[in-house]
């Protein structure tokens, strides 16, 4: 796919994302008033459990728990934070993840010079592509 039809694609998604993002959410007694987008990917195992991520996926909010077990919602809660570094996807530093960092993280699109050495990609997978432009859009906002 030529990279300009690539690029047409992806300014659609994003601003299909942010016309979304700005879109009051309302219906009867419920309160839709807020709402992300989320995604994942792979599965985890361990015993007889399995726990397969996918785009779209639900924001579970606050921390799920029962019995032993506890599911937290978002894009891979605490991957890719180190310590001191609360927000990753702000890369101006002003305290939110906005239209700056958008742009910042579409200007890096494509491949790293070397491997770990692009900013904006937050797998480390040598490439800043759509799973980093996820990760972008699932911190949108204010920092914590």
């Amino acid at each position: 796919m030529k990279r300009a039809t690539l690029l047409a694609y992806l300014w659609a998604i994003v601003l299909t994302a942010l016309a979304a993002a700005l879109a009051p959410v309302s219906g009867g007694n419920f309160d839709l008033t807020w709402h992300t987008v989320d995604g994942g990917g792979g599965s985890s195992t361990g015993g007889g459990f399995e726990l397969a991520g996918t785009i779209g996926q639900h924001d579970a909010g606050p921390a799920m728990t029962g019995g032993t077990f506890s599911l937290l919602g978002g894009f891979w809660p605490g991957a890719g934070s180190a310590p001191g570094a609360p927000c990753p996807a702000d890369f101006d530093d002003s305290g939110a993840v906005d239209v700056k960092d958008l742009l910042f993280l579409l200007g890096a699109w494509g491949p790293c010079p070397k491997k770990g050495a692009c900013l904006a990609d937050f797998d480390n997978s040598g490439a800043v592509d759509v799973k980093d432009l996820l990760f972008l859009l699932g911190a949108w906002g204010p920092c914590p």
